[in-house]
């Protein structure tokens, strides 16, 4: 039976397993029927041996696949614990960053209008009059008139030594930013660094393993093809030795030597022995022959046929592997694009949280311009 592979189909090559399957069952099941000693003891104990090796061999395949799955299944938890690891870090970094700006940045005391929500306002306060010079007085007071400034020098002093101050403060104030800021960012990068290549590591040993493992089956495949082959010649020879210690047997036995002795009965001496007697016809002799021949050339056909069907499995078997091979490629060109996606948009959210922040800061700094002072001393009142 020969199957050309080129048009068959993972259907008509099942069928033909089941088909064949069926016919070599019919074949055995003959050889039990049409045997009168197996027949009669009611048990065929090659079979029931045949089918013991056969549920050993199929429990021995579901444990290792049970195995395999098992080793998958954990290292699938191993990395989705460490994804998990590595989120919760981010999440704890980013959170602890929130809570340091807005301890930093976004205090009751920064507010605009802190001071009309101030409760320590009556505290801060101070009294109705502490002096004649008092600025809190008004003008029932009659203490202190509109047009006199009596302190203007003292009070420019002051408003000088204030705006120095409050300039060196936002300077400080800057410094301290940028520096913050430029640590973060160190700090971020560094995240990011570290995570990319946990990734990188954790893709090259996924890699390797799945190297590993299509190795080994390969390998099994190699080693049980050429097991196959062994067991196939061994059993060659074998059966060649057996078929020619029975022809030498046969030849040198008194049957086929036609001794006329031992057909000779010893109690008649008229009488011969049936199954020792040598009386065949050329005729028969001829036939015999020709049956002969007939049943060699049916079994060097079997085997031509069971040859061609093995290189036929092994040809698929060998394409079955490169298929696999070039999937296992392209899943792997696929992860590796995915990973440059990755990287490729962190990078463009750390550009983008960068602008957020330096917006942020521009939105929220105190800085005092010129427009705001020239607005002061324009009027004598």
């Amino acid at each position: 039976m020969t199957l050309k592979m080129a048009l068959c189909t993972q259907d008509d090559l099942s069928e033909a397993i089941k088909l064949q399957k069926r016919e070599q069952y019919e074949e055995e099941r003959k050889k039990r029927i049409f045997n009168a000693k197996q027949r009669l003891f009611g048990l065929d104990l090659d079979t029931l041996e045949r089918q013991i090796r056969e549920k050993k061999k199929q429990d021995s395949e579901q444990q290792e696949c049970n195995k395999r799955f098992e080793e998958q299944e954990q290292l699938q938890k191993r990395l989705i614990t460490a994804k998990e690891k590595e989120l919760e870090k981010e999440k704890r970094i980013i959170d602890s960053d929130l809570n340091f700006y807005r301890c930093r940045y976004q205090r009751k005391d920064q507010r605009r209008e802190f001071d009309l929500n101030d409760p320590n306002f009556l505290k801060k306060s101070t009294p109705v009059r502490i002096a004649d010079a008092d600025l809190t007085l008004g003008v029932s007071s009659a203490q202190i008139f509109y047009g006199e400034d009596l302190n203007k020098s003292d009070r420019q002093v002051r408003q000088r030594e204030q705006q120095r101050a409050w300039l060196d403060q936002q300077v400080m104030e800057r410094k301290q930013a940028e520096e913050a800021r430029r640590k973060a960012d160190n700090v971020y990068m560094e995240s990011i660094w570290c995570r990319d290549k946990h990734l990188e590591e954790m893709a090259k040993s996924d890699h390797r393993m799945r190297h590993q493992i299509i190795h080994k089956i390969r390998q099994f495949n190699i080693n049980l093809a050429k097991q196959k082959q062994e067991n196939r010649l061994r059993n060659k020879q074998e059966t060649y030795e057996d078929d020619m210690a029975e022809i030498y047997n046969m030849l040198s036995s008194d049957m086929l030597t036609e001794n006329p002795d031992v057909a000779q009965s010893r109690t008649n001496p008229n009488k011969k022995i049936a199954f020792m007697y040598r009386g065949m016809t050329p005729d028969e002799l001829r036939d015999f022959r020709k049956g002969q021949q007939q049943q060699l050339a049916d079994v060097l056909q079997r085997k031509t046929e069971a040859q061609l069907m093995d290189k036929q499995w092994e040809q698929y078997a060998i394409n079955m592997d490169r298929t696999l091979m070039h999937k296992q490629i392209d899943m792997d060109r696929k992860h590796k694009q995915q990973l440059d996606d990755l990287v490729r948009d962190n990078a463009k959210l750390a550009i983008e949280q960068d602008q957020q922040r330096k917006d942020a800061l521009e939105k929220l700094s105190n800085a005092v311009y010129d427009d705001f002072y020239d607005q002061f001393n324009k009027t004598s009142r």
